[in-house]
């Protein structure tokens, strides 16, 4: 399976690269369009503020890049941000609009903002992205904003 990781000059480039090597795959990290868009699955990660990270993808001129991809895309961190219509970060920030949701900050509920830690994750049955991982397994979260399910 032919797996990329988007050089978006926004992220961890190495920590998803390992992460995903240990699940069996040999990811290519790259920003070149012929090979983005032969990539069987694509990663899109992403760190630091969503402004920062669209001037970041403008600059490198990756845009329309990812708005052409047709394969399933998974976003990480602010990477799954990125792929939502606008975010309230930083009074509105204009994305990608490829899934046509708004990006709000999530609702504290009195915990603290942002969301730092090992959480167990209990994914809806049938859920094609958590094949293959057990119910309550752990995952790392540091996030303050996130794309609603199904408003």
């Amino acid at each position: 399976m032919n797996v990329v990781i988007l050089d978006t000059g926004c992220a961890n480039l190495s920590s998803v690269k390992s992460a995903v090597a240990r699940h069996g795959y040999t990811p290519v990290v790259s920003r070149e369009a012929e090979i983005v868009l032969r990539a069987d699955k694509l990663f899109l990660p992403g760190v630091g503020t969503a402004q920062a990270a669209m001037d970041q993808l403008r600059e490198r001129e990756l845009i329309d890049l990812i708005k052409a991809c047709t394969q399933p895309v998974l976003g990480i961190c602010l990477g799954m941000q990125l792929l939502g219509r606008r975010s309230e970060e930083t009074r509105g920030v204009d994305l990608l609009n490829i899934i046509e949701q708004d990006v709000p900050k999530m609702t504290d509920f009195g915990l603290p903002l942002p969301h730092m830690g090992w959480n167990r994750v209990y994914p809806q049955a049938g859920n094609r992205l958590f094949q293959g991982i057990e119910d309550g397994a752990y995952f790392y979260f540091v996030h303050s904003y996130a794309m609603p399910v199904n408003p």
